[in-house]
């Protein structure tokens, strides 16, 4: 009788691994999907902006960038600020 609950929390231990196995896999694919979607989305929200000659941005004040600089030290992480020059006529 003991055998055939081992056997029993066994096999449900198997489903439940399986079952985890195949969430971890839909979550990477949505995580994926998203990310293209991102990327998508910047692209063409760039390539309006520029064919329009429009600004699509934040402007960032000395302020913030240190806040930003601070941050990333603090916390070892790499940041990447694209930024132009724009000159007001």
């Amino acid at each position: 009788m003991a055998q055939r609950k081992s056997k029993k929390v066994r096999e449900a231990a198997e489903e439940t691994a399986r079952r985890l196995k195949e969430m971890n896999d839909l979550l990477l694919l949505a995580e994926k999907e998203e990310e293209d979607l991102l990327l998508n989305v910047e692209d063409t929200i760039k390539g309006i902006a520029e064919k329009n000659g429009l600004f699509c941005g934040v402007i960032l004040t000395h302020d913030d960038l240190i806040s930003v600089l601070q941050l990333a030290l603090k916390t070892g992480e790499k940041v990447k600020i694209p930024f132009r020059l724009y000159f007001n006529e």
